[in-house]
């Protein structure tokens, strides 16, 4: 039988051939309705420091309205590496339809990112604006949550102070001898060029972490701070505790999101792995609420403070209906711990005198009244009494002078719990996750941002804007600019 003759597909040859770029897309594809918010917003901050205008010599700047549509665009496609997107630019239609089949140089991308930190805010107040305009934003029901997002240090990268100085020295003294070394020839002035800028940017990276070790040991207990540790290559980021369980190089991200469309209102990147004290200024930065405004949060946000502050600011605060006791003494068992403190020498063990004039221990020692804040007394032990004292090493191990602190009731901080324990308010409360998380799981799942691109906390808070506008970009897509199109 003869062989059959088939025609063979040859992969290896060039083709060119026309290219319909405006039907590459079709009518209601997200590229579009990017493109066309992006020519409503006022994109002069962008211009600011621009040299290339008519009438002079050099190239022609990209359009930050292109810019904008593709780091936009990118993000829904889960692309935040800059090389990735500008590699994607000739393959994806979408991208290019926006770009009209140009490349863009990946150093063009990731410089836009990063370095238009003020146009970059005042772009997504614009855009906040255009959606409240819309009827996205109310302002009436508000929540408050934190999401960690990984950092690009390792965590080989996080040693104590004496290794950061041990190797700072090193990196300094590689500097002054790469400085020496400079040659004549042009391709080696080049290369050395290259090099003592790598060795200056690690000496900065590594003083930097010398400060940050230092301002963690101090946040620590004496008995811990030994043990305080920072990133050389990532200084200001932290290990903190991922949702999922294990512990990674992370940031902190704060958002502020709109119940009413699940619209982000305020985003922000912190070093704190705690969410405590991140309330008030996320209320802050959001700026004057309505007098009905709720705001809900999860436990980690309430203290004593933050309930307060949220009085004094006339916000209808909503959180879980925790157990008051439990909590005081939970708060009092960690503190005891992380001081070496014996549970039976804990604040119960001592007795009031003198209308909280003063304290006894129970040896029968008198602490005086050193300090009065807003929500406690301060007392202190003479420390003589503590040194010749038998239970020294119960009561008082690292400091060898104890100090208590009796927490005074707050009439504000009750009236609250008592509040949160009603049905009406728990019925509020259950409705704080799907808001909280809808963002994040979006920026997580389908921006795929579960690390940042970036390092510095700087870099890392404008990815993180540029993830919170694409998100709140696509929310108008999905609820005003699709809807409309179709009932055109």
């Amino acid at each position: 039988m003869a062989e059959a003759r088939l025609r063979r597909i040859d992969r290896s040859q060039s083709y060119f051939g026309p290219v319909d770029i405006e039907n590459l897309i079709g009518a209601e594809h997200v590229a579009r309705a990017i493109w066309e918010l992006s020519g409503r917003l006022d994109l002069a901050g962008f211009l600011e420091h621009n040299k290339s205008v008519e009438g002079r010599a050099g190239a022609e700047r990209t359009d930050p309205r292109l810019l904008v549509s593709v780091w936009v665009y990118g993000f829904t496609l889960g692309m935040g590496a800059a090389r990735e997107l500008a590699r994607r630019l000739t393959q994806e239609p979408g991208l290019r339809w926006l770009t009209g089949d140009e490349a863009i140089n990946y150093h063009t991308l990731s410089d836009f990112r990063t370095a238009q930190g003020a146009a970059l805010d005042g772009l997504f107040s614009q855009v906040l604006a255009a959606l409240s305009e819309a009827g996205l934003v109310k302002l009436e029901q508000l929540t408050v949550d934190g999401t960690k997002i990984g950092a690009q240090a390792s965590g080989a990268s996080f040693r104590r102070e004496p290794t950061l100085r041990e190797r700072l020295e090193q990196a300094e003294a590689a500097v002054r001898q790469l400085s020496k070394e400079a040659g004549d020839e042009p391709a080696r002035r080049k290369r050395e060029a290259a090099r003592q800028r790598a060795a200056r940017e690690r000496a900065t990276r590594l003083r930097e972490a010398l400060q940050q070790v230092q301002k963690i040991a101090a946040s620590k207990p004496a008995a811990e701070r030994e043990q305080a540790r920072a990133s050389f290559s990532e200084p200001e980021a932290r290990v903190m505790k991922q949702g999922e369980g294990g512990f990674r190089p992370a940031y902190n991200v704060q958002s502020v999101t709109d119940a009413a469309h699940k619209i982000v209102v305020d985003v922000e990147v912190v070093c704190e792995a705690n969410d405590q004290g991140q309330l008030t200024p996320a209320l802050a930065r959001v700026g004057p609420l309505p007098d009905t405004a709720r705001v809900l949060v999860d436990g980690g946000y309430l203290s004593e403070q933050s309930i307060e502050e949220a009085v004094n600011t006339h916000v209808e605060l909503i959180g879980p209906a925790l157990e008051r006791d439990q909590q005081r003494a939970r708060n009092q068992r960690q503190s005891l711990q992380q001081a070496g403190i014996d549970a039976a020498f804990g604040a119960q063990a001592f007795s009031i005198l003198e209308n909280g004039g003063a304290l006894q221990c129970p040896r029968g020692k008198r602490l005086k009244l050193r300090s009065k804040a807003a929500g406690h007394h301060q007392y202190r032990a003479e420390k003589a009494d503590c040194a010749a004292c038998p239970d020294r090493e119960q009561c008082c191990p690292t400091s060898g002078r104890r100090s208590v602190k009796i927490k005074r009731v707050s009439e504000v901080v009750e009236s609250f719990y008592q509040r949160m324990r009603q049905p009406a308010a728990k019925e509020l409360y259950q409705r704080r996750g799907e808001v909280a998380e809808f963002p994040h799981a979006w920026w997580k799942e389908k921006f795929r941002l579960r690390k940042f691109h970036v390092r510095g906390l700087e870099k890392v808070r404008r990815e993180m804007k540029w993830a919170a506008l694409a998100y709140n970009i696509q929310q108008w897509f999905r609820l005003i600019w699709k809807p409309r199109l179709r009932a055109a």
